[in-house]
């Protein structure tokens, strides 16, 4: 095989960072196959391949991911929704995001869209366009990590996220409290214990760097994946001697699960 050219990649589009273990090891077996055999993590929870784009996109197609095109519409949501903290599961609305975006390929061009639980975490990444939970259970329209002024309920969260205008109210301030942006709570990296007893996993990438063998390894364990904006990987759902395992052999391979480490800084 030839070698790659360094400065052709591709961008595997990741409904708010999500994919199966299946996925994974697909997108491992393609950078092994026609890339530099590395997954390289981007802030918008997104995928980059390295290598000849042509034949990259060929294969991912075949594999039944979508290459990023000219629009590059991302959703940005928060990681542990569902699984720990925030005011509300909010998967429901990401996923009703991603389908009106694919149901509308010609909308906003270039856009970082944002769903935020309430934890602020993702509304302190300042997306183009985003909603976050309020505790009253309707959702805030945030511009550019200013709050609009406008609010809806589940039901038409994303209708309104798509139809508000530019936000004419300035930020407010704090987080978690789905009234402000603030700068938004730590990356999550570590043994990370969920509501339903259930853990998840969430390991830092020095430099957002996943090496096609590692991601193997992460495929292996057949559970949810997360790539989040941080450039770190969450395994989820797992039971306690299954991620004690997964520390086992992951963190000498150089996934980071110690929060303080000077790796990840």
């Amino acid at each position: 095989m030839t070698d790659p050219t360094p400065t052709e990649h591709v961008e595997i589009h990741l409904p708010a960072g999500t994919l199966t273990a299946a996925a994974l090891q697909a997108l491992a077996d393609i950078a092994h196959a026609h890339g530099d055999h590395t997954l390289h993590l981007t802030e918008h929870g997104q995928l980059l391949l390295h290598g000849d784009r042509q034949r990259l996109a060929t294969a991912l197609a075949d594999a039944g991911s979508t290459v990023h095109g000219p629009d590059r519409r991302r959703v940005l949501a928060s990681p542990l929704s569902g699984r720990r903290g925030g005011l509300r599961d909010i998967r429901p609305v990401s996923a009703a995001l991603v389908a009106a975006l694919t149901a509308d390929p010609a909308g906003d061009a270039d856009t970082v869209f944002g769903i935020d639980d309430g934890t602020g975490d993702i509304a302190a990444l300042r997306p183009d366009r985003a909603l976050q939970a309020l505790p009253n259970g309707d959702f805030a329209v945030v511009h550019h990590g200013r709050v609009t002024g406008v609010t809806a309920d589940t039901a038409t969260a994303v209708t309104t996220l798509l139809r508000t205008p530019d936000p004419t109210v300035d930020t407010g301030t704090g987080t978690g409290t789905g009234t402000g942006t603030g700068t938004g709570p730590a990356a999550p990296v570590g043994w990370l214990p969920q509501t339903d007893d259930a853990v998840t996993l969430a390991g830092g990438l020095p430099g957002g760097v996943l090496p096609a063998r590692t991601a193997e390894f992460l495929a292996a364990v057949d559970h949810p994946i997360v790539i989040t904006p941080w450039r770190s990987v969450l395994l989820c759902d797992l039971d306690e001697w299954t991620a004690e395992q997964a520390v086992r052999v992951l963190a000498p391979m150089g996934v980071v699960f110690d929060a303080d480490s000077p790796l990840l800084t």
